[in-house]
């Protein structure tokens, strides 16, 4: 086995959209990224392509544990336990279910709220193609009326642009929605975008950035003042920062820090649907008593669903998950009917990585100089991604970092 040796000023462990944003907001570094393999484990490429300003609340808050319970009794495939589901699990569960309170809300919401407008506003700004439409959140219960105007309210009090449409209206916008939506709120400031198209130019963005594939840290120890990553294929890799930014492996990596980063793998799933012309819609939605998100790519609609607790390395695509995700977007949508051969949806799943406290660790790893985190986004990866990469260079970079945005350090969990 030949061993390589090279240096670097920052190495980014993980490639997917956090990895490369954060690569993009160092360009005028030495920076060096090593990944498992292409893009296709975690959610960087597959997902609805959502930037959501709207999801400013973390993930644990109260109420989810009710919509869980619920979700599993019915069986609607929105959340669920994979049978892969590891050991370790429960006490992520646990830590969870503690989490889901107001304070909780109120601890990560405004540093939330604060990156998601800086990622809204720099992915604007890197030419990448977005929407022209802004997202709609739809409603299709018998209490459509009343549960649109709390969402609406509840916007208003955060400061966030939503209007109100009904459902007149929204039939006129939307020739696509079937007649069982009852009514839609708009988030002025939320959009969507190929989520591949934006991996690309962010990873372009760095033309020196060094990109090893297929690369896997087998050992980190300190050396020197810096830090010396020993990779499987025995490449040794010298670097003053390093940043952990493996998605659901995250966990893995920080072990061999001795880290021990409360976060678990969330499995989503995604199909592209060809769209005949002149049908395809054109709004990003989300279905909000469906628990799915839609997504225009073209000729395409791309559809995602599901929260599926399981193990990092769990890549199983479920055929029964592919139909019942079809369907709940056709309560909404009028969609072709779902061809036999499953295959023509291109069906795809991908791994979330779900924080014990709903929020993401964005930030200097106590007691280890120069060690940084950039993890369990969950759902919102893709809208974080540039925020992220803005708040991780002004930490490396020893530049100002707000009260809101220390409180999602990873500080609030000791290793």
């Amino acid at each position: 086995q030949v061993h390589v040796s090279v240096r670097t000023n920052t190495l980014i462990i993980g490639g997917g959209i956090i990895g490369v944003s954060i690569a993009s907001s160092l360009a005028d570094r030495d920076v060096m990224i090593i990944d498992s393999g292409e893009p296709r484990f975690g959610t960087s490429i597959g997902n609805a392509g959502h930037v959501v300003v709207s999801h400013a609340q973390p993930f644990a808050a109260p109420g989810m544990i009710a919509m869980g319970v619920k979700s599993l009794l019915h069986a609607d495939g929105a959340f669920a336990f994979s049978a892969h589901l590891p050991l370790q699990a429960t006490s992520w569960i646990a830590s969870f279910m503690r989490n889901c309170t107001r304070r909780n809300v109120e601890k990560f919401t405004p540093g939330l709220l604060s990156l998601l407008r800086t990622s809204a506003e720099l992915i604007h700004s890197s030419g990448v193609t977005t929407t022209s439409t802004p997202t709609w959140e739809v409603f299709t219960s018998h209490k459509a009326a009343d549960q649109a105007r709390v969402e609406s309210e509840h916007f208003s009090h955060l400061g966030i642009r939503s209007l109100l449409i009904n459902r007149s209206e929204a039939l006129e916008q939307e020739p696509s929605l079937t007649p069982q939506v009852k009514a839609v709120v708009e988030l002025g400031e939320d959009f969507g975008l190929d989520p591949r198209e934006l991996w690309q130019r962010l990873r372009a963005t760095n033309p020196d950035l060094v990109f090893h594939s297929h690369e896997l840290a087998a050992a980190i120890a300190p050396s020197k003042g810096r830090y010396l990553v020993t990779t499987t294929s025995g490449m040794q890799i010298t670097a003053e920062n390093i940043v952990i930014a493996a998605g659901s492996w995250s966990g893995e990596v920080g072990a061999l820090l001795g880290i021990k980063v409360p976060i678990i793998a969330a499995k989503g799933y995604s199909v592209s649907v060809p769209m005949p012309k002149g049908t395809n819609s054109l709004h990003p939605m989300i279905f909000a008593d469906e628990k799915t998100a839609t997504g225009p790519l073209g000729d395409y609609l791309r559809m995602s669903a599901r929260f599926e607790l399981t193990h990092p390395n769990d890549r199983s695509i479920k055929e029964k998950r592919i139909r019942q995700l079809y369907e709940r977007a056709a309560t909404v949508l009028n969609l072709p009917l779902i061809p036999t051969n499953l295959a023509e949806l291109s069906p795809w799943t991908g791994l979330r990585p779900a924080s014990a406290d709903g929020a993401p660790y964005i930030g200097p790893v106590p007691d280890l100089p120069g060690v940084y985190l950039a993890t369990g986004h969950g759902l919102i990866g893709t809208a974080l991604s540039l925020g992220t990469a803005d708040l991780i260079s002004r930490y490396i970079r020893d530049q100002a970092v707000t009260p809101a945005e220390l409180a999602l350090s990873p500080r609030r969990f000791r290793h």
